[in-house]
């Protein structure tokens, strides 16, 4: 007879939680290792810029509590505006910050602190540092984002992942844009942005897919780069709608969605810098010396940079003019000889190439017309004017002003003869070669680099970032103001109040320190007018015997004498200057008959 219990169902076993915990990580961890697979490229190259960074600056910058290392040049104006924004409520336009130069005010846009990471960065204030810095996690961020976008680009192309790092390598070592580092300038540090918008224009749109992505990735690049920096967002534009151009041209969408994403792309860009403060505050927007910073002739292949670096071992600098150093564009050896090898052989085959008019021929527009502004209306060869074109500009001139660095605008020819002369040589030569050829042409720029100045990161900087003394911190108690007196406020084209002293970022700092407005600082732009009025009615108040008792100032010693004069303010020695504040003196008692 048969056991009756053999034909009961078996009942099944229940995965316990820990075995079904560690299917799960078992999963994802297979998941992230298909995607890194996936993403070697581009991952490799970004590891590249991180390399790149620390032999550069060393670890030490990637450090937010560490800030001695950007005492120096325009850091410490960047730094400075975005601790005092940290200290101050939201309001508009998008990051203002009425607490610096006070009682004026100035915004992170003017203060060039990339105004997206402080607008990012405002809410979690509270759980940060006191002295906490992002410019150099920025920086770090912008090399390993040029090497990865370069990358990318050239996965779309097929290429190889060896290939890939190449590219992306070779992007990286860029001089222009290791220049603009030891140059001070993070917020123009963006250049991956370009780069990804002048690779977008090369690669095939295969379908209507592709081209939605590339308008959908150009919308996002301006909206991106309107909140970093203007002149970064002005080159942006132009290279945005010539690839809106170039999708139309394509037809892989009806007319309408590149004409409704070229509008968009404007729009974002115009309403972002009003949101931003860059229009509609009063402040003018123009500067002097328009024609000085360009672009000389010889820019592509000559080697000197800011602070008359020479940034090839190999190839020697040619004369320049000065101040044109803003005009950098200097392509590096292996640069250079990618651009012959791709010209050499693409004069051997023309049709090849003018069969894909419309993937260069909008962006190589574009280009040129920048490149052009580049030089300004004074044309320089070697230093040399050799032509004129003030006729051509005076009409547009207060336009043309706003961008008075004009020799920036290079930088679209550069990363368009970079990257398309490194991304056209597999499809030039045999495929199996273009590994090979790629890696020696990063063999030859990594040689030929000097990296420049920018190890000064890895020392411990000035000493303006000190703390206060027991005396201001003693006088600041109560008080809402610190006033330096004269004060010392100007912008890039000397415009403002310019009779205080010149290291007036320490005392910047020690009132950042005490939660203390401050009425000095440098910016991008100042309203000339009301800072006049502001300092010369800051010599009548005081030349009237009137002193705020909610201002600590501090005083030069020459001076000194005029507060001293005057009944309730008491004055003492502070580190080079006069430490004074006002007690109003007590009424006296008016006798009644």
């Amino acid at each position: 007879m048969s056991d009756p219990s053999a034909s009961l169902p078996v009942p099944t076993e229940t995965p316990s939680a820990p075995r079904t915990a560690r299917e799960r990580l078992r999963r994802g961890r297979e998941s992230l290792v298909r995607w890194g697979a996936a993403q070697a490229g581009p991952l490799g190259a970004a590891l590249v810029g991180l390399l790149t960074f620390l032999a550069t600056f060393g670890p030490n910058a990637l450090d937010p509590r560490r800030i001695g290392w950007l005492i120096r040049d325009d850091f410490s104006q960047h730094l400075l505006g975005w601790l005092f924004f940290r200290e101050t409520p939201l309001g508009l336009p998008l990051g203002a910050t009425p607490n610096y130069l006070h009682p004026l005010g100035t915004s992170l846009g003017y203060t060039d602190s990339i105004p997206w990471v402080g607008l990012l960065l405002r809410p979690f204030s509270f759980m940060l540092p006191t002295d906490f810095q992002y410019i150099g996690p920025w920086m770090c961020l912008c090399l390993m984002l040029q090497g990865a976008s370069a990358a990318w680009v050239a996965r779309r192309l097929g290429a190889s992942t060896q290939h890939q790092w190449c590219v992306g390598g070779l992007l990286v070592l860029s001089p222009v844009l290791l220049s603009r580092m030891t140059f001070a300038h993070e917020a123009l540090c963006a250049h991956w942005l370009l780069v990804l918008l002048v690779g977008l224009h090369l690669v095939p749109q295969r379908d209507a897919r592709d081209a939605k992505q590339a308008l959908g990735v150009s919308l996002g690049l301006c909206v991106f780069a309107a909140g970093v920096h203007p002149v970064i967002a002005t080159m942006t534009l132009p290279l945005a709608l010539a690839l809106c151009a170039r999708t139309a041209l394509e037809r892989k969408l009806p007319f309408a969605w590149p004409a409704l994403a070229a509008v968009a792309c404007f729009a974002s860009v115009l309403g972002l810098f009003f949101a931003f403060g860059y229009l509609g505050t009063g402040i003018p927007v123009g500067a002097t010396d328009f024609g000085d910073y360009s672009s000389d002739l010889t820019t592509l292949f000559n080697s000197i940079g800011h602070g008359e670096i020479h940034w090839s071992r190999f190839i020697p600098p040619l004369p320049r003019h000065g101040s044109q150093n803003e005009g950098f564009g200097y392509l590096g050896a292996g640069g250079l000889v990618a651009l012959a090898l791709v010209l050499g052989l693409m004069a051997r085959e023309p049709r090849r190439i003018l069969a894909l008019w419309r993937r260069w021929v909008p962006v190589t527009l574009v280009a040129l017309a920048l490149a052009f502004f580049a030089l300004s209306w004074r044309i320089k060869f070697q230093g040399q004017q050799v032509a004129d074109l003030s006729a051509l500009y005076r009409p547009v001139l207060k336009w043309a002003e706003a961008f008075r660095s004009s020799g920036r605008f290079i930088w679209p020819l550069h990363y368009l003869l970079l990257v398309g002369a490194a991304l056209a040589l597999p499809r030039l030569v045999r495929p199996s070669l273009a590994p090979t050829l790629a890696g020696l042409l990063l063999l030859i720029q990594g040689l030929d680099l000097n990296l420049g100045e920018g190890r000064r990161a890895q020392v411990s900087g000035g000493t303006w970032n000190t703390r206060p003394s027991p005396a201001l911190t003693e006088a600041a108690k109560g008080r809402k103001h610190l006033a330096l007196y004269p004060p010392q406020m100007h912008d890039g084209s000397g415009r403002g109040c310019r009779a205080g002293p010149m290291d007036f970022h320490r005392w910047a700092y020690r009132a950042y320190r005490l939660g203390l407005t401050f009425n000095s600082g440098y910016v991008a732009r100042i309203d000339d007018a009301k800072a006049q009025a502001y300092c010369l009615g800051m010599d009548a108040e005081i030349a009237a015997g009137r002193l705020d008792p909610q201002t600590v100032y501090l005083v030069i010693p020459s001076r000194v004498a005029w507060l001293q004069k005057i009944r309730g303010a008491h004055c003492q020695p502070e580190d080079g200057l006069w430490l004074c504040t006002y007690d109003a003196p007590p009424q006296s008692p008016v006798s009644g008959r």
